[in-house]
């Protein structure tokens, strides 16, 4: 059989244990470039997370040359209200501290110092989706620990967003979702949306294209075992099928035309998160 045109769109995640030392980072993560996505500007870690502590002791504050939105999130196989942790992010040159009991999206702007990260408490494994806006992962030092926090604790608010659930159309397309963009935050330069999924059938949406790149990011919700999906999918590119049954990303260049999807057959409940490359989610109908 001829190799598909598109092929190299949609890729296979793999997961692997964290390759940090410490017990509170990752269990299980997958990170991908921008070389593996088709090119974009972006590259993503996603993970689930199960045990309290400084998630990279060794590091402290640090900075990117790139934007960094910092997404986290519960494994709930109903509701994506449920987190399931608490967190401390400490942001900007002061290390002012904030607390994420709920799904919550914080950005880290280019050059700006951020963390430590630390979870204080884990009620169930949750997720966490680290994209940052460029192909390559790249940081420097941030400023050392200050003596006192000289900031009223709300100076940086605007960086943060709680994310609360949505009520979805339901039957095979999302039953919730989770979203955010530049509607939000001026600050934000992506759309996003995370959907949770649990019928087989057709989507909604129909045949469609962007005028920005955008990334569809399949995955399950067995924290045990992120490398299974539990749902069998095909998503169209152009005039193409492509069909898979494990956690996969696909890559959408500005342009495609793609759409529908149809899920065959569902085993457990399982997400897909949406990250076009710019503030405002537009479609054109093809």
């Amino acid at each position: 059989m001829a190799e598909k045109k598109y092929a190299d769109l949609v890729k296979k995640l793999t997961f692997r244990g964290s390759f940090a030392p410490s017990r509170a980072n990752a269990t299980q993560l997958t990170f991908m470039t921008g070389e593996q996505l088709a090119g974009f500007d972006i590259n993503f870690i996603l993970g689930v997370y199960e045990n309290p502590g400084n998630w990279t002791p060794e590091r402290g504050s640090h900075t990117h040359p790139f934007a960094e939105y910092l997404l986290f999130f519960g494994y709930d196989e109903e509701d994506l209200n449920y987190f399931g942790a608490e967190l401390e992010l400490f942001m900007g040159e002061e290390w002012e501290a904030h607390k994420i009991t709920t799904p919550t999206v914080a950005l880290a702007p280019e050059n700006f110092p951020h963390c430590p990260l630390i979870t204080e408490k884990v009620y169930r494994p949750f997720g966490h989706l680290h994209l940052a806006m460029s192909a390559n992962y790249a940081g420097g030092p941030g400023p050392e620990e200050p003596d006192q926090v000289l900031t009223d604790g709300t100076k940086y608010n605007y960086l943060f967003k709680e994310l609360k659930a949505e009520k979805g159309p339901g039957g095979a397309d999302a039953v919730q979702y989770l979203t955010f963009s530049g509607a939000d935050r001026k600050d934000f330069q992506i759309n996003f949306t995370m959907g949770l999924y649990n019928q087989p059938g057709k989507w909604n949406e129909t045949k469609h294209t962007h005028p920005y790149d955008e990334i569809l990011l399949f995955f399950g919700t067995r924290t045990e075992d992120l490398s299974y999906l539990g749902a069998e999918i095909t998503i169209e590119l152009g005039a193409e099928k492509h069909t898979f049954d494990v956690p996969t990303v696909v890559c959408i260049p500005k342009g495609l035309p793609h759409f529908p999807v149809t899920c065959h057959k569902v085993e457990k409940p399982y997400r897909m998160a949406r990250i076009g490359l710019a503030p405002h989610y537009q479609i054109n109908p093809v």
